[in-house]
């Protein structure tokens, strides 16, 4: 069912909510914007063209967090129970869903699954904001997204000036935008000319078709070296792209306690091992493992390609690293030597 929600009545929608809900929205923080417990005080950025700076992987996921607890006075291992919270996550843009569903794959399938993601992607509902003029550092449509994906969704709002055309996605956010008068037809005609519009000003960056095939035959290629020549190895790409993963555990003895906290295939000390042998020993490697690991090896195991095209690593990229770039480059390198030759 579609919905029409004037934007003078939003506030008010998520005061409602919050009753019920823990409503968590974009918000203003200094020069960024980032996802915050909503208040009616709140100054909201729904607007910017752009992504908020932090990923919403952070409110499933998040940078640190306490995971097993040692009790002293009994000698014993305490497990430390997650505790969910029905949540709505309010203006999440389509790519940061689908980031979402990608790191399901990681953290919710298999024999291994883990409580504390399960306990909160179970009481959140997730409703999207499409990107009607998507900023210049985005490449979703190369990424199997685009500014209006569904993928993960309970909901999709379309910014028609006024007022937003709600898509109800889910039976929970039918229940969420019930209340609201049906949008027309009129309404959402303009609401798809306006996607379509949207979704062409994204032409592709790179081609996936047999991308996979020739990032693996230059593996062993000195195009990596090239690639991580500007490199600072700091990690802002990891540690902003949604979809990355990497943790570390860390035993604080004094809080006696177990932390799990975001760690970074960019660090040098990431892969050194116990013998002090390091698989990954320059930045090259490392380079290598961040680009294989998003556009080969998640292929290999789930079928799907493990970057959303949000922008974040081109957008703050202290040394202008544009993975876009580097991905042409890649892809194009076997076939530039093979034509020299």
């Amino acid at each position: 069912m579609k919905y029409i929600l004037p934007k003078n009545d939003l506030n008010a929608l998520l005061t409602a909510w919050s009753a019920e809900y823990a409503v968590i929205a974009p918000q203003k923080t200094g020069a960024y914007a980032e996802f915050l417990p909503f208040t009616p005080q709140s100054e909201l950025r729904l607007q910017e063209p752009h992504n908020t700076r932090y990923p919403v992987k952070a409110l499933f996921f998040p940078q640190s967090e306490a995971i097993l607890k040692y009790n002293r006075n009994v000698g014993q291992l305490e497990n430390l129970e997650p505790e969910p919270q029905k949540r709505v996550i309010f203006g999440i843009r389509p790519c940061d869903a689908k980031a979402v569903t990608l790191l399901d794959t990681v953290f919710a399938e298999g024999d291994n699954q883990d409580p504390f993601w399960l306990a909160r992607r179970a009481e959140t509902l997730l409703i999207g904001l499409g990107c009607h003029e998507p900023c210049a550092t985005c490449f979703c449509t190369s990424a199997e997204s685009g500014p209006f994906h569904r993928d993960g969704l309970d909901a999709l709002l379309t910014d028609l000036g006024e007022v937003y055309l709600v898509a109800a996605l889910s039976e929970r956010a039918e229940l969420l935008f019930s209340g609201l008068t049906p949008a027309d037809a009129a309404q959402q005609e303009s609401a798809l000319l306006l996607q379509a519009a949207a979704e062409k000003s994204l032409p592709k960056v790179f081609e996936l078709d047999g991308l996979k095939e020739k990032l693996d035959r230059v593996f062993d290629k000195e195009i990596w070296a090239e690639l991580a020549q500007s490199c600072l190895g700091c990690g802002i790409c990891t540690f902003l792209c949604p979809t990355c993963f990497c943790f570390d555990l860390v035993d604080e003895a004094q809080r006696d306690t177990r932390v799990r906290n975001w760690d970074t295939c960019m660090y040098r000390v990431y892969s050194l091992e116990a013998s002090a042998h390091n698989p990954r020993p320059t930045r090259k490697e490392r380079t290598r493992q961040r680009l294989m690991h998003k556009y080969s090896y998640w292929w290999e195991h789930v079928g799907k390609l493990g970057c959303t095209g949000c922008g974040r690593c081109v957008r703050y990229c202290p040394v202008g690293l544009d993975i876009r770039a580097m991905i042409r480059k890649a892809g194009a390198y076997e076939s530039e030597v093979l034509h020299a030759n």
